[in-house]
C-alpha cells in the first residue's frame, strides 16, 4: 500500500514539473509572436508613410512637370518675338542708298544751317560746339568781363538774323571747394550761374529766349589739370554748343 502512494506522489509530481515547464515555453512563445506583431505593425507604418512620400513626390514631380512645361513656352514665345524683332532691325539696316542718302541729305541741312550762319562748329566726342571767344571766369565768379560781352554781342546778332538756331550755354568749374559763405551752394550751382550769365547777356541784346538754354556742368568735364593753376583757369568757362532740332531727322528714320 505504501509503495502504491508513493508512486502516486511521484507520478503527481512529474506531472506538475512537466506542466510548469509547457507554461513557460508557451508565455516564451506569447512574448515571441507579441514581439513580431509590434515589428510588422511598425512596419507597415513605415511601408505605408513611404507610399505617402512617394505619392507626394509624385504629384510635386507633376507640378513641377508642369510648371517648367510653362515656362519653356514662355521662352519659346519670347524667342519668337525678339526673333521677329531681330528681323525688324535687320530690315532697317538694309536701306536701300538712296535712303541712306536722304537722312544724310537731312542731318547735312540741320548742321548746316549753323555754318551758313557764320557761326564755326567744332565735334567733340559726338557733340557739336559753337566756336566764340572763350569765356573765362575768376574763382569763385560767374560776372562776364566787357571783352566777353563784345564777343556775345556778335552772337546775338548772329541769333536774331537766324531765329531757327538755337544753343545750349553749358557752364564749367574747376575742382576747387565752394568757400564757407559764398552766395553759391556749390560747383554745380556755380556752373549754373555761369551759363545762366551768358544767356542772360544774350537776351539783353535782344536774343529770343527761346533761342538760348543754360546747363551746368560742375567740375566734372575739366580741360585742363585741376592740379596747376592754368589747368584750373581753363576750366572755369562757359561754352556754347549747338543744338539743333532734330525732329526732321527723326521722321525721316520712322520713316524708312
Amino acid at each position: 500500500m505504501r509503495l502504491v502512494i508513493k508512486s502516486l506522489v511521484l507520478l503527481l509530481a512529474l506531472g506538475l514539473v512537466s506542466s510548469c515547464v509547457s507554461k513557460k515555453k508557451y508565455d516564451e512563445l506569447l512574448a515571441s509572436k507579441q514581439a513580431s506583431d509590434a515589428a510588422l505593425a511598425e512596419t507597415q507604418n513605415r511601408v505605408k508613410g513611404l507610399e505617402q512620400d512617394n505619392a507626394t513626390l509624385k504629384s510635386e514631380m507633376e507640378s513641377e512637370k508642369t510648371r517648367m512645361n510653362g515656362e519653356i513656352a514662355n521662352l519659346r514665345k519670347d524667342l519668337d518675338a525678339t526673333k521677329g524683332e531681330v528681323k525688324m532691325v535687320q530690315d532697317k539696316l538694309s536701306m536701300t542708298q538712296a535712303e541712306l542718302d536722304k537722312i544724310k541729305s537731312e542731318i547735312n541741312g540741320i548742321f548746316g544751317a549753323y555754318e551758313k550762319s557764320g557761326l564755326k562748329l567744332e565735334e567733340r566726342d559726338g557733340e557739336l560746339y559753337v566756336i566764340t571767344s572763350p569765356m573765362s571766369y575768376r574763382s569763385g565768379s560767374y560776372s562776364l568781363t566787357r571783352a566777353e560781352k563784345q564777343a556775345l554781342s556778335e552772337l546775338a546778332t548772329t541769333l536774331k538774323n537766324n531765329p531757327a538756331l538755337k544753343l545750349m550755354v553749358e557752364g564749367h568749374t574747376d575742382a576747387d571747394k565752394v568757400s564757407p559763405g559764398a552766395s553759391f551752394q556749390d560747383n554745380w550751382e556755380l556752373s549754373t550761374l555761369r551759363a545762366v550769365a551768358v544767356v542772360r547777356e544774350l537776351v539783353k541784346q535782344g536774343v529770343n529766349p527761346s533761342q538760348v538754354a543754360a546747363s551746368g556742368a560742375g567740375d566734372t568735364m575739366p580741360m585742363g589739370d585741376n592740379k596747376t593753376k592754368e589747368g584750373k583757369a581753363k576750366n572755369r568757362r562757359t561754352e556754347v554748343k549747338a543744338d539743333p532740332n532734330i525732329k526732321a531727322l527723326m521722321d525721316a528714320v520712322k520713316k524708312n
